[in-house]
């Protein structure tokens, strides 16, 4: 195969490069009550020159912030055992392959993007469940969900010029919820915070936010190790061999491997081996590692194409599973494969060329051809089945179909969800 700088994919994302490496992250303290520093907001920076946030895609901006500070730099060595204040939206919410461990010293915050707080309550046990703390807008919590988000939230974040009364913060207090005064510049809103009953503060007057320099001269992975590394973790049986010799290929993902391994959340440190590494996170954090870098490096389509191409893939393992002559796991891959250029965001052709597939894997991709390419037009129609309401779509019932699908959402589903759960 040619040298990464030879292929059609390679030229297909060297020119941007330069942009898509120059982001980073900047960090802005908490402080509790004493003035003591006990956490930091995560802020995203679109380039290192950056004063302030400039956001189009709060997912994308999310995953390069959690991928810088957890993989590259390492919280350990980013904040100690302070809190990491963490920023996410509803799409995020519903990701939880993506947050970020451990989860003991986390804050997920939630954006205000006028999703009713009731709406996600759900969500935000869930994420509770999994050991967060969570903090919220007081904008957004309105007066009938204070009740409901009582055990839910943890911290109630605000402005002193919001006109808060003070029977609302002594409702959040009677919920067990800290107050955090926000955009405090004076001595005097320090005074009024604290008379306020707020245990923690947050504003210029402590620090403005800082940028970190990025640890690396580039981000930019291999593209075609990343997609066979996804191929094989999930396999039903992973072959760790297999996975060691393809993060050997890619600087950027054996860096952050080898970091997050030796960080002080494994207990880790001095090792530089590869396999032991692998040992060391185990399968699911390497889900976890990947996929955050993809979504980091490949923008806001690759999230959602992931869950579909999942979903895609399974259901065609099933479709195959009937018929002897058909290997199950080449379904599965022609499934995930056939949404991999959405993902990654790059022409099929070029991607297939890049990629060592079987024939009859290529075949099916490319045209539809063979059993394969049987089984996956079926996959993809009936995707869009499912997409489309029954008498619009013109596409009659089929309840072998319906029970291969909803079987496939079900696995998929619970895959995402267990990646988290060690």
């Amino acid at each position: 195969m040619p040298s990464r700088s030879d292929t059609p994919l390679a030229n297909a994302i060297a020119s941007d490069d330069l942009a898509e490496d120059s982001y980073c992250i900047a960090l802005q303290p908490v402080c509790d009550a004493d003035l003591h520093h006990i956490g930091d907001e995560l802020l995203y920076r679109a380039s290192a020159s950056d004063d302030s946030a400039t956001i189009t895609d709060p997912l994308l901006a999310t995953a390069r912030a959690s991928s810088m500070a957890i993989y590259e730099i390492g919280l350990d060595k980013l904040i100690g055992e302070r809190l990491l204040f963490l920023k996410v939206s509803r799409e995020w919410l519903e990701r939880p392959e993506l947050l970020p461990f451990p989860a003991n010293n986390v804050v997920i915050e939630v954006l205000d993007d006028g999703t009713p707080l009731n709406d996600l309550t759900n969500a935000l046990a869930q994420i509770k469940q999994r050991g967060y703390q969570l903090a919220l807008d007081a904008s957004a919590v309105l007066q009938g969900d204070i009740e409901t988000l009582s055990g839910i939230a943890d911290i109630i974040k605000f402005r002193l010029d919001e006109g808060i009364t003070s029977e609302r913060l002594d409702a959040f207090r009677s919920a067990d919820c800290q107050l955090l005064a926000q955009r405090l510049e004076t001595r005097d809103q320090i005074d009024a915070a604290r008379r306020a009953g707020c245990s923690l503060l947050q504003g210029f007057f402590f620090a403005q936010p800082s940028n970190v320099a990025p640890p690396t001269a580039s981000r930019r992975s291999n593209p075609s190790i990343q997609i066979k590394l996804i191929r094989e973790l999930y396999r039903e049986m992973v072959n760790t061999e297999r996975l060691a010799d393809m993060i050997a290929q890619d600087p950027h993902l054996y860096l952050i491997v080898i970091k997050r391994a030796n960080s002080s959340y494994y207990a880790q440190t001095g090792g530089s081996s590869l396999r032991r590494s692998l040992h060391v996170l185990g399968i699911n954090e390497l889900r976890t590692l990947v996929a955050t870098v993809m979504l980091a490096q490949n923008g806001p389509v690759s999230r959602l194409a992931l869950k579909h191409a999942l979903t895609r893939a399974t259901m065609c393992k099933h479709l195959a599973a009937p018929f002897p002559q058909l290997d199950p796991e080449d379904a599965f891959t022609t499934g995930l494969f056939s949404l991999m250029d959405t993902m990654l965001g790059i022409g099929m052709s070029a991607l297939l060329d890049e990629v060592e597939l079987s024939d009859s894997i290529n075949a099916a991709i490319r045209d539809g051809s063979g059993q394969l390419g049987a089984i996956l037009t079926i996959a993809r129609d009936y995707q869009a089945f499912v997409a489309l309401d029954a008498e619009d779509s013109g596409m009659p019932p089929n309840a072998q179909l319906r029970t291969a699908y909803l079987g496939a959402l079900q696995e998929t589903q619970a895959l995402m969800s267990s990646l988290q759960e060690e």
